[in-house]
């Protein structure tokens, strides 16, 4: 016969903030001070940690209560599968990340082992995205715009080898695939918009069509100081003005930049 899975299971926790020490001793409503939302009776409850009890919930434990601690030493937890109302606490911890807190998580190995892999692919898709367009007629100045978006100059980016700019790219790649990707997680490398429109702004501002105002919040035409468009307060004016471009207005100043050049 097929062995029935045993549906207790032990569960790990960790905390988030790694600077709580040797050992973390977490809040488990002593002073019925924490606060959980009852779906089913449309009201904030307060929870106790008392594994002697039956359930979590304060007003529904016997007068026989006992709190115990909760201590994660070297910021983990591990919880067997029989102190099943210790992992019901902690799972409706406010706390707890998966409720909007802060402090700690479920560890879900299996799942991070996917999303691992995942993440392995994309960066290994990203880096042959990059190969190939090395390898296509005139591919290495798409590279060099994507170099130049990423360091923040036409200059230093045209001054890098080719393997020096694909360094470049295969760092950020690492550090964070997800930007070389839209929002539907297709990767985006060389058909980024926002990176062509900064690029754009990168070239034109090298080239002496266009240049910062002195104050560094005004885009001006360098031929008769003409205003094109400031950044409002506390925006990157190369950023702003990389998104203005893709307005109405915009329009217009790509080809008239394109006109300049």
């Amino acid at each position: 016969m097929k062995q029935k899975e045993d549906k207790f299971k032990g569960k790990e926790y960790r905390l988030l903030d790694d600077r709580s020490g040797e050992s973390f001793l977490l809040k488990v409503g002593r002073n019925s001070d924490l606060l959980v939302w009852d779906e089913k009776e449309g009201i904030n409850r307060p929870i106790r940690h008392c594994p002697n009890e039956r359930v979590i919930f304060v007003d529904k434990q016997s007068k026989h209560a006992l709190v115990e601690p909760i201590i994660f030493r070297k910021g983990f937890l591990e919880v067997k599968r029989t102190d099943q109302i210790t992992q019901q606490f902690l799972d409706a911890h406010p706390d707890n990340k998966a409720n909007g807190g802060a402090w700690f998580e479920s560890i879900d190995y299996s799942a991070e082992a996917i999303e691992g892999v995942e993440v392995d692919e994309l960066q290994l898709d990203i880096k042959n995205a990059v190969r190939a367009k090395a390898k296509e007629k005139d591919g290495i100045y798409e590279i060099e715009a994507v170099v130049a978006v990423l360091v923040n100059s036409v200059l230093r980016a045209s001054e890098m080898s080719l393997q020096e700019m694909k360094r470049e790219i295969y760092n950020e790649v690492d550090n964070n695939p997800y930007y070389f990707c839209d929002d539907n997680g297709n990767i985006s490398i060389f058909d980024d918009d926002s990176t062509k429109l900064k690029y754009l702004t990168l070239r034109a501002i090298k080239d002496g069509i266009i240049k910062k105002s002195p104050n560094n919040k005004s885009m001006l035409w360098v031929k008769n100081n003409e205003l094109i468009a400031s950044a409002p307060r506390g925006l990157d004016l190369v950023d702003y003005f990389s998104d203005y471009l893709s307005s109405d207005e915009g329009m217009l100043v790509i080809e008239e930049i394109k006109n300049r050049s």
